[in-house]
């Protein structure tokens, strides 16, 4: 063998090693990402979400806040319901005071818990509703592998407000989600919805999962989308059996049909305020709203001005609901 043909033959081989040395290393990086934003069994995961179950502890709680905490641990009544696939899911439910078929569903946000919903579950209660607020999977009392981020959790809501339909038939159903929740709600607007479902308020909402987690790929780890989050995307494809830009709310507002109201702050960053017009313009339904809390980040629209906030809620309730 000539040396030219030796030369080139270890070439090839070396172009063949580098080859599977990059996917290898890509497939580590996919598995990582998923693992680090998705799988709660992963130490790092755990880790967030215990961190943020202690600063969550840490903040300075507002008056309502705390007290609406309280009555929460104090009334709740346990609820739970088998999915289409064998998940087993938890909710926590609060019958109104007096008879009536007034529902209000509360969804929370991501390594959030449904104590996190309180000062909103309190409030839908002293207007007179029931209120059941749900753990989203891989959350709290919740079964599952992974967080779904609004996605499988879409045909849960659906499957939990099909619960309280066999219950009372003549029930009237508001959805009400903040973060994670919010983009579950916006998700099951775009489902085939009972006639019970009155309308969706959703609170920050982001407009699909590889919007969200590319913005957050350059935000903690300063990279690029490309590569390592289309990986990870065909890792959450293998083993957790969604899409990264199937899971999209803009998608599902296209066959939207209930009121809508659309809530954002101007200063979330985490969830960026341009979303806001995102979701707004891409939902078909005949009534729809927005409202922007100036001054508000990520989920604290209800803190910074609870006058705006809740009269604009009410009012909404009072024509639509």
């Amino acid at each position: 063998m000539s040396q030219n043909a030796r030369s080139h033959r270890k070439l090839k081989i070396a172009g063949v090693v580098a080859l599977v040395l990059v996917i290898a290393l890509l497939g580590f990086a996919g598995n990582f990402l998923f693992d680090f934003a998705l799988n709660p069994q992963a130490s790092y995961t755990m880790k967030m979400m215990q961190d943020g179950k202690d600063a969550e502890k840490g903040e300075q709680m507002d008056a309502e806040e705390t007290e609406a905490r309280a009555w929460f641990k104090e009334n709740r009544e346990s609820s739970s319901l088998t999915a289409d696939d064998g998940t087993e899911l938890a909710a926590w439910y609060f019958a109104a005071s007096e008879s009536t078929h007034d529902y209000a569903v509360c969804l929370h946000g991501y390594t959030n818990e449904p104590i996190g919903m309180a000062r909103y579950v309190k409030r839908f209660h002293d207007r007179g509703m029931n209120v059941l607020a749900p753990a989203a999977r891989a959350h709290e009392r919740s079964g599952g592998d992974y967080i779904g981020m609004g996605w499988p959790e879409r045909l849960d809501v659906v499957a939990w407000i099909g619960r309280i339909v066999q219950a009372d038939p003549q029930a009237r159903i508001l959805v009400f989600g903040e973060s994670m929740g919010a983009a579950t709600a916006m998700n099951v607007a775009g489902e085939f919805l009972p006639a019970n479902v009155k309308c969706i308020i959703e609170d920050c909402g982001y407009t699909s999962v590889w919007d969200e987690f590319s913005l957050q790929l350059k935000d903690v780890f300063g990279l690029p989308s490309f590569p390592l989050l289309d990986v990870a995307n065909l890792v959450c494809n293998v083993r957790a059996g969604y899409d990264f830009h199937k899971a999209s709310s803009v998608e599902q507002l296209k066959h939207a049909t209930v009121p809508m109201l659309f809530i954002h702050g101007d200063q979330d960053t985490f969830v960026p305020y341009d979303m806001l017009d995102q979701n707004y313009d891409a939902c078909a339904s005949k009534v729809k709203q927005k409202l922007t809390i100036h001054g508000a980040t990520h989920a604290k629209s209800a803190q910074v001005d609870p006058e705006l906030y809740w009269n604009t809620v009410d009012d909404f309730l009072d024509e639509y609901f």
